[in-house]
């Protein structure tokens, strides 16, 4: 669900009785799917909550270019060349170096609402 505008992935929720106003309220504790942040956003048991739509992809890794782009393959064997790594020069070289090792990985991306990472 989206919590706080960002998608996250809910660990925690906790309600509250009906106040004087009369609506019970709802606390949800979420961890962003991408960069692990926690947030946290109190709402009213009545309204209602946005969910993003989350699509995971399995790739098999062919190269990785020095600037960080990343070929790769489909299941339908079909080439993808239009992905980047994170431009973090840890980020880029630890995948890298692996490969080089390697040879041979499978990636999982994973897609919410059309953001890649």
């Amino acid at each position: 669900m989206t919590v706080r505008w960002e998608r996250a992935m809910v660990v925690e929720v906790s309600t509250s009785k009906i106040g004087k106003h009369g609506h019970a309220k709802c606390h949800f504790v979420g961890i962003d799917v991408f960069n692990g942040k926690k947030y946290d956003d109190i709402v009213a048991s009545s309204h209602n909550c946005d969910i993003p739509h989350v699509t995971r992809t399995n790739y098999q890794l062919i190269d990785i270019s020095e600037d960080g782009f990343v070929s790769l393959l489909t299941e339908s064997d079909e080439a993808k060349d239009d992905m980047r790594l994170p431009t973090n020069d840890v980020v880029l070289t630890q995948p890298l170096t692996f490969f080089r090792e390697v040879s041979f990985l499978y990636l999982n991306i994973e897609s919410i609402n059309s953001i890649k990472n």
